[in-house]
């Protein structure tokens, strides 16, 4: 069954060779006809952030793979292979028989995606140095030198009106990672030097955007946060009455402090006006299900709990911005994935590192498999919004959702290629329709890189950037948005 959207808010009171396979194309940088624009549209962007590389092979389908090696007269084992000078456009791509996209194939059950997708290969980011990752760099365009260089493009895009709207959140940050903090600080960033956190705990951030509508522990927290925000405004609003004006550093502090309350509570007035809203979309509670998916020892089905509530915060209208950390930044990255044990060699159970670091396909295979699950994931996602009409279409016409790498294309990268998967988006101006894109490899003229993405999804929010990121401006190839997949 579908719900349409605006009726569940407004019922609660919320408002060469290229011949010869099959149709590809040299990109002559003009790329697709220009397509409709829906301006009237709700405009909301979904980021997936793989921790320490999405290797392409396992994203490239057959078609792409046949053609990009029918140009090149060899075969292709990275994008140093790359032969073609021009962008090459595959229309129609096969893209679920990619070894970590077959979450895209449509069944009796589920619709495709594959006529909603555009799979993007080749682009560099070398300036942002590579290694186990680039940190806040991968989501900003610029080298992260102890801490963030400049904002994140999930934070920009925050900040853009026809993109925040009314809002509780601006953006909604969570993910899995290694260790114990609950808090990931190394992959977004709200300016240079002030990283924004992503949200490690499940529970957490069930209590954060469900709480007010949570019948156990969630809500008891809820509300004895309303209590503490209350009593500390009280303190200030009296602690700048007993100053008279006898120091204005202390005042001015004090007076950052009392807006920053007085927006905390501004929020969560209006979590309870949504609240009908929210019920209506609220996930299973913490400590519902025994086992509790929201303590599993299990990253993946962690990560499947924090999807759940990404969806339905998407549903009731908390954010139109959301950046899934998939072990991203640092060492977040070097997890054990116990759900995968079939897939690793012997049977036995490695290390995040030690798996990265294994020779031979069958080290491969684990990985790709990981990629498969966060893949599929996105394409959950996906299919719910795709589920819920809105004006100009589907939910999932007024999002883009965004699936890339932290660094690249392998454990010890180069930043030479970030692989990418462009899922909706089509209101906003977004070619996914099929296609593969595949640029010439890093180091040629016509190579480009994830800031023109960035640019892209700019232009789609309607605030046209050509030069996002890259402090360095030398290290910019090419400004403005890709005419391959937006336009």
């Amino acid at each position: 069954m579908t719900v349409s959207r605006r009726k569940l808010l407004t019922s609660t009171g919320l408002l060469a060779g290229t011949a010869l396979f099959t149709g590809a194309t040299f990109g002559d940088r003009q790329g697709p006809p220009p397509r409709p624009h829906t301006d009237n549209c709700p405009r909301r962007f979904v980021i997936f952030l793989e921790g320490n590389g999405t290797q392409p092979a396992c994203m490239m389908d057959p078609l792409t793979r046949q053609t990009l090696e029918g140009i090149a007269g060899k075969a292709i084992a990275s994008n140093r292979d790359y032969g073609h000078d021009q962008p090459v456009l595959v229309p129609q791509a096969p893209l679920s028989e990619a070894r970590a996209l077959s979450a895209l194939a449509g069944d009796a059950n589920q619709i495709s995606l594959v006529e909603r997708a555009a799979l993007v290969l080749g682009l560099s980011s070398t300036n942002l140095g590579g290694g186990h990752s680039c940190n806040h760099g991968a989501l900003g365009a610029t080298k992260a030198v102890g801490g963030p260089g400049g904002p994140t493009i999930d934070a920009v895009l925050a900040g853009i009106p026809a993109v925040r709207g009314a809002t509780p959140f601006d953006v909604i940050r969570l993910g899995i990672g290694a260790g114990s903090s609950p808090l990931n600080y190394s992959s977004c960033a709200f300016a240079a030097d002030k990283p924004a956190p992503i949200l490690l705990d499940p529970a957490a951030a069930f209590s954060t955007l469900f709480g007010s509508v949570s019948l156990g522990a969630a809500g008891a927290d809820f509300a004895a946060r309303g209590q503490r925000l209350e009593f500390a405004l009280e303190d200030v609003e009296r602690e700048l009455q007993s100053l008279g004006g006898a120091s204005s550093r202390a005042q001015a502090k004090l007076e950052t402090y009392r807006t920053s309350l007085m927006e905390m509570i501004a929020r969560d007035e209006q979590l309870l006006g949504m609240h009908d809203a929210l019920l209506a979309v609220k996930p299973i509670e913490p400590g519902e299900l025994d086992p509790d998916p929201y303590t599993s020892a299990s990253p993946l089905e962690r990560l499947s709990v924090e999807v759940d509530l990404v969806i339905a915060a998407l549903l009731a209208g908390l954010s139109n911005v959301v950046v899934v950390s998939l072990g991203s930044g640092g060492y977040y990255w070097s997890q054990e994935y116990p759900s995968l044990l079939p897939f690793y060699p012997g049977g036995q159970m490695l290390g995040g590192h030690d798996l990265r670091h294994g020779e031979g396909p069958e080290y491969d295979e684990v990985l790709h498999e990981l990629s498969s699950r966060y893949v599929a994931q996105m394409a959950r996602v996906a299919r719910a919004l795709a589920a819920v009409p809105e004006a100009g279409g589907t939910m999932l016409d007024n999002t883009l959702l965004l699936y890339m790498p932290d660094n690249g294309e392998k454990h010890h990268s180069n930043a030479e290629e970030f692989a990418s998967l462009l899922i909706g988006g089509n209101n906003m101006g977004f070619a996914s329709d099929g296609r593969s894109v595949t640029f010439p490899k890093a180091g040629h003229d016509n190579n480009r890189q994830i800031s023109n993405v960035f640019n892209s999804m700019l232009y789609g929010a309607g605030q046209p950037t050509d030069d996002f990121g890259h402090v360095d401006v030398a290290s910019r190839i090419a400004e403005g948005p890709l005419s391959e997949i937006w336009g």
